[in-house]
């Protein structure tokens, strides 16, 4: 939600916001090298696997991306959501801050700062990634892929259930 922002009385608008302050979002900290295409493939193959996300964030719209690759250390956040589809665009809400060098669990430390600046209390989080060293051990925000595959049609299915089972926690 935007901080600061002016409502003209009367407009009916106040009612829609509070409505949208009230609903938690669950956050996807996405990694790209991996995930949405094996970590070792051609660049003809970037993003080969995207597809299965997309469809599986259609059904979630509650769900907002957040960049936690290292694509945003060459990219803008402009340009990374041009790589989603239109319809999903709006839905990447940023990318995580940097960690200090020697951090242990970097990627779960950059995603922490990144939640403690943006999100709200009940809010939900899960990392798909296929870096588990990133993550202390048994985290159970991490939804990890095989870096050799990428992003599968069953873990799609698996990355559904589990966002259901977020979307039923946020319903309580």
């Amino acid at each position: 939600m935007i901080k600061g922002a002016r409502l003209s009385s009367g407009c009916g608008c106040q009612v829609v916001l509070n409505f949208l302050i009230s609903l938690e979002m669950i956050w996807l900290f996405l990694d790209f090298d991996g995930v949405l295409h094996p970590g070792l493939c051609d660049p003809a193959d970037y993003l080969c696997c995207l597809p299965f996300l997309e469809d599986v964030l259609r059904t979630h719209n509650s769900v907002q991306i957040v960049v936690s690759s290292s694509w945003r250390h060459s990219y803008t956040v402009k340009v990374l959501r041009q790589l989603f589809s239109p319809d999903l665009r709006h839905r990447v809400a940023g990318t995580t801050p940097p960690s200090q060098p020697g951090t242990s669990f970097a990627r779960f430390t950059e995603i922490r700062a990144w939640l403690s600046m943006n999100a709200r209390p009940n809010d939900q989080w899960l990392a798909l990634d296929d870096s588990a060293f990133e993550f202390p051990r048994g985290c159970p925000n991490l939804l990890r892929c095989n870096g050799k595959s990428g992003l599968t049609p069953d873990l799609a299915t698996d990355l559904d259930a589990r966002l259901r089972a977020l979307m039923d926690q946020t319903s309580i």
